[in-house]
This record gives C-alpha cells, structure tokens and sequence, in this order.
C-alpha cells in the first residue's frame, strides 16, 4: 500500500466525527511518523505494526514509540 492509497483510505473511513482527530492534529502526527526511524514503507508503524494514516485519524489514540508518545504537544 503506498502512502497516499492509506490517505485516500483513511479519509473515506467510516470513523464517526465525534471520534476523529482535527485535520491539524492528523496531519502533525502523521509529520511527526514521517520523521520517525519507526516508519516502514511510508504507512507502517514498527512499534504496533498498524498502518499510521488509520491510527493517527482517532483522537484517541496515542503514538506508541518506545521512547514515548511522540505525538504529545
């Protein structure tokens, strides 16, 4: 899956409103994935293995690098 299939994807998510991450916050953790030495092939997380456009788009949801929530403002 290339990156921007896993965009087009999680944007057309069925994820109810009321549970989705503001578009700034969503594109803030997906710039703080792409910088991360965690990411594999652009849409992997190597610390849960799930694909980062679909964990990012919760608010709840937190980054679950080892060397802690990389995410936190």
């Amino acid at each position: 899956m290339t990156p921007a299939l896993a965009l087009e994807m999680a944007a057309a998510s069925p994820l109810a409103a009321s549970l989705r991450a503001a578009d700034a916050l969503y594109r803030a953790r997906l710039n703080r994935c792409a910088s991360c030495n965690g990411l594999r092939e652009g849409v992997l997380c190597a610390w849960c293995g799930c694909f980062v456009q679909f964990r990012a788009l919760s608010k709840t949801n937190y980054c679950p690098s080892p060397s802690g929530d990389k995410w936190r403002e």
